[in-house]
């Protein structure tokens, strides 16, 4: 049975325990969460503003991590995030997962990596980025990275800032919506996956996270 837990200043999951975490209070926030063996975090953070630097670390083999943030910065805000997963044990999993827009003026700045250090194997690693300009200007820096000492692994990484493209809305557009309507549907779908995982455990907070991102 999952829990929902409020983000601790510091935590330690222990041996097959399954914590969810959420970050979403906009406050200024460091955590250092360490997985024991076969441990696992689900982490979901929706924020608007804030400085928020989190370090995983799979001290347990077996262990596994699923980040998943959703970030909204509206005229003049601002979000400083680092995120950090690292291996010290075998057989274990990090996936993380960045979802933000960025409103005229906005700023995200983003700072994430998966370490896999030398001597562990098995390790599966996934790194994912998508960052949108909603407004006429903002800034955008994404800065995803793979530290790899060890050849028996699976990583890999992604990074996209962009603007919402008329091939993105094709389809929707070809269906009768406006681009206004079609954006909108576009944005709940894949903050809807960002936050997918919280609907079976509080439908409540599930639809504040979402609501949240997408500024309604």
């Amino acid at each position: 049975m999952h829990s929902l837990h409020s983000l601790p200043p510091t935590i330690q999951i222990p041996a097959h325990e399954s914590w969810i975490l959420l970050d979403s209070e906009n406050n200024d926030t460091e955590q250092i969460i360490i997985l024991a063996e076969g441990a696992r975090l689900d982490l979901y953070s929706a924020r608007t503003s804030g400085k928020f630097q989190i370090q995983i670390i799979h001290q347990g083999a077996h262990s596994i991590s699923q980040i998943r943030c959703g970030f909204h910065v509206s005229d003049g805000g601002k979000i400083e995030a680092i995120l950090r997963s690292s291996f010290e044990a075998s057989h274990a999993t990090s996936e993380i997962h960045i979802f933000s827009l960025a409103d005229s003026l906005g700023e995200v700045l983003l700072d994430s990596a998966i370490e896999i250090k030398e001597g562990t194997k098995q390790i599966v690693g996934r790194l994912q980025e998508r960052h949108i300009f909603l407004g006429s200007s903002g800034k955008i820096r994404g800065i995803p990275a793979l530290i790899v000492h060890s050849d028996d692994i699976k990583a890999s990484h992604a990074l996209a800032i962009d603007r919402i493209s008329d091939e993105e809305l094709f389809y929707l557009r070809s269906r009768g919506f406006n681009r206004a309507d079609a954006t909108g549907l576009l944005l709940d779908g894949a903050i809807s996956t960002i936050f997918e995982g919280l609907e079976g455990v509080d439908e409540k907070v599930y639809i504040a996270c979402k609501k949240r991102i997408l500024g309604i």
